[in-house]
């Protein structure tokens, strides 16, 4: 008889071992998959801000280089509509990022503003030096996210 309870015993114990090895399995992924989707929503919230500041840049660029030459009339109204509509656009993806990469806000910022201080070139050569410095602030962006987001090698 005892060797009998002896061995129930010892399959309820394995049992329940295995049970709880299973749930720590489980929990574990399930943990791991929302580290995974958190990281991929951190990717997309890089990658669209970085395009709509990017549009931007170029509308903007656009607009004030025709501003500088003089051109007419419509034409600088449609390229400063089109540099409001990409502006606009930049709002959503740069609350996204604030929100899902704190960390990146600061980097993310400085691109911004250095792509809104195209407005104020006076001539040409003004133009293009903000357009550089915006453009290599962007490339500071994205270059802190690819640090940020790069993932652990396990």
């Amino acid at each position: 008889m005892w060797p009998s309870i002896i061995a129930v015993l010892g399959t309820l114990a394995g049992a329940l071992t295995a049970g709880i090895l299973q749930q720590r399995a489980a929990r574990a992924a399930r943990a791991e998959q929302r580290a995974d989707d958190h990281r991929h929503d951190q990717l997309g919230a890089v990658t669209e801000f970085a395009a709509a500041l990017d549009a931007h840049r170029s509308a903007i660029f656009h607009r004030e280089r025709l501003t500088l030459i003089g051109a007419d009339a419509e034409h600088q109204l449609e390229a400063q509509t089109k540099s409001h509509d990409t502006r606009a656009a930049v709002t959503a993806p740069h609350v996204r990022l604030q929100v899902l990469v704190p960390e990146l806000a600061g980097a993310a910022q400085t691109a911004a503003d250095a792509t809104y201080a195209l407005r104020s070139a006076t001539a040409r050569a003004d133009l293009d030096a903000l357009r550089h410095t915006a453009k290599e602030a962007a490339a500071a962006f994205v270059a802190a996210a690819a640090a940020h987001l790069r993932p652990d090698p396990r």
